[in-house]
């Protein structure tokens, strides 16, 4: 995995974003969808969709600006998260409490604010996120077997989710497709079009964090600790990561 903005840069571009007002603009592009309400299963954070990287800094201030008395426990969820979402089918999304609610819930993505608003039809839901060519990868060049349960995994289509509004229920595929557009002008304002182009900026919320906060040595040893944990039920290596990071300070 590339690092897409390392923690030195990630403050001063945040900064910048604000200065811009590109963050006011991407609440102006959210606002476009309907409020939602639904059962709180939590079905949809069993598989964290994959969010922009303005969309990510926006959440970054969120959390740091809101959510201080939650960020060790959100670190040490982030840190199990990436290190063991390809081989632990009960790691779900860090930034989801024990009551099932989103911590995050007023800056999440919009791939998580469109869930369930369109139609079976249009929500293109597959395996998670098509593991079979990253399955295959790690078999080749770490000697690591994915587990069939995660390679395998199917989100399926949620028909819970309800406009907050008790409006239309359904929204048009054109309107996510030029959501996502405006989205992505944004990002292009903090990224040059060569590294979003070059590097996949287009990962889940948790990814963006822990590529930001990690050190290369930690990225390196992530098939290290897959193996060991799928090996003994455990890493000592992971304790030892997210023992360290629930002293991150945002």
């Amino acid at each position: 995995m590339k690092l897409m903005l390392a923690l030195s840069k990630l403050y001063p571009t945040l900064s910048y974003a604000e200065k811009e007002g590109l963050l006011s603009e991407l609440e102006s592009t959210y606002s476009r969808l309907p409020g939602t309400t639904c059962d709180q299963c939590a079905t949809c954070c069993t598989v964290p969709p994959p969010g922009y990287l303005i969309e990510f800094l926006n959440m970054f201030k969120y959390i740091r600006d809101n959510l201080a008395d939650s960020q060790p426990e959100i670190m040490e969820k982030v840190v199990r998260y990436f290190f063991l979402e390809l081989v632990d089918i009960n790691v779900k999304c860090p930034f989801l409490d024990q009551s099932n609610n989103c911590l995050v819930y007023p800056v999440r993505p919009l791939s998580c604010r469109m869930f369930g608003l369109l139609s079976e039809k249009d929500s293109h839901l597959g395996s998670r996120r098509q593991l079979d060519t990253v399955a295959e990868k790690y078999r080749q060049k770490y000697s690591i077997e994915l587990p069939r349960e995660v390679v395998e995994f199917e989100l399926q289509y949620c028909d819970q989710v309800r406009p907050a509004n008790g409006g239309k229920k359904k929204v048009a595929i054109d309107l996510i497709q030029d959501m996502a557009t405006n989205i992505e002008n944004l990002e292009a304002k903090i990224m040059p079009q060569q590294v979003i182009d070059e590097h996949y900026t287009f990962v889940p919320m948790a990814t963006h964090l822990a590529l930001s906060v990690l050190p290369e040595g930690a990225r390196l040893r992530r098939p290290k600790v897959m193996k060991e944990y799928m090996e003994q039920g455990s890493s000592e290596v992971l304790s030892n990561y997210t023992e360290k990071y629930k002293g991150f300070k945002f």
